[in-house]
């Protein structure tokens, strides 16, 4: 298994397209913080390919999200934007407006370079990455292909568990974009399960919610032999510790020893643990799905569980209660 970048013609870049509100952060701090493969440069999600999609329709939203881990934690060293492993990298080259493919791999380029002495590869976990269209995705491959090495990680949570997290999360987020009268009245108010099942009835549902399109756009264009996806309560299952890692390994090409520690499992709802720099996981769930609440949501979820089973061929057993 190799560990060493000058076994490498080319540097890896590593994509991870979320899901949001599966561990995308505990999963991006197992490889950056606990085991040296990827750094992420100055910012987890720097929005970049999303901006660049869309013009400058996102560059405000981008301003107002990035830049929220603190320096003056361990974590810091590795995780902030002031962090010393991106300290010489040109952070111009993905902040300032105008926006270019070129930019991007200029970027992730130069900061391989500061890098590689301590990391394996660069990443890019922007979950909004998620949105990309695969037009996007084929118009950019080429470039990103000839500069670059591309693994794609996911991570896939219980539909409904992960879908009440990110319904959650409204409560302490900037976005005061609603779309209806309703939404806005549960909002504010911090009705958690009286906005969720809203949103179940009315069918309000967005990307994050679709593995199996997420997975087959990006192995379209990337290959599936580049694409590996782990299930978040599998992952962080101390039972199945060892087989996680190994198969991550293998994907890898790298030896991943430690698995950071994850507030959403094992599921605690509104009771879990505040571990450090994972405030978006611990405030997501303000109150708690029942067995009852469970039952009803398959009724509008179901078929996100039977996307799952018809493509990948099983229903993890993790998620085998719901489903």
């Amino acid at each position: 298994m190799k560990t060493l970048t000058s076994m490498k013609s080319k540097p890896t870049l590593l994509l991870n397209p979320g899901v949001g509100w599966s561990g995308t952060s505990p999963f991006l701090y197992t490889l950056a913080y606990q085991n040296n493969y990827a750094h992420q440069g100055h910012y987890k999600e720097n929005w970049y390919l999303s901006r660049l999609e869309n013009d400058q329709k996102l560059e405000n939203h981008y301003k107002s999200t990035v830049n929220k881990r603190p320096l003056d934690h361990p974590m810091g060293n590795v995780l902030s934007v002031s962090n010393r492993f991106a300290q010489n990298t040109n952070l111009r080259l993905i902040r300032d407006y105008p926006n270019s493919i070129e930019n991007y791999i200029s970027y992730f380029t130069e900061h391989y370079n500061n890098v590689k002495n301590t990391y394996t590869a660069v990443c890019d976990f922007s979950n909004a990455n998620v949105n990309l269209s695969q037009s996007f995705l084929e118009s950019i491959s080429k470039k990103l292909l000839e500069n670059f090495e591309i693994k794609v990680t996911f991570q896939f949570r219980d539909p409904i568990r992960r879908f009440f997290s990110e319904t959650g999360s409204l409560f302490t987020g900037s976005s005061k974009v609603y779309k209806d009268f309703m939404e806005k009245l549960y909002t504010e108010r911090k009705k958690h399960k009286k906005l969720f099942f809203y949103f179940l009835r009315n069918q309000y549902f967005n990307p994050n919610c679709e593995y199996v399109d997420l997975y087959k756009k990006y192995s379209s264009v990337f290959g599936k032999e580049n694409c590996y996806y782990i299930i978040m309560e599998d992952f962080w299952d101390d039972k199945q510790r060892d087989v996680q890692l190994d198969k991550l390994s293998n994907f890898l090409n790298y030896k991943i020893t430690k698995i950071h520690e994850n507030a959403y499992v094992p599921d605690m709802g509104s009771n879990a643990p505040k571990y450090d720099y994972l405030r978006d996981q611990w405030e997501s769930d303000i109150e708690d799905l029942t067995e009852s609440d469970i039952k009803k949501s398959m009724n509008y979820m179901k078929h996100f569980y039977d996307n799952f089973e018809n493509y990948f061929g099983y229903i993890p057993l993790s998620w085998r209660n719901n489903s």
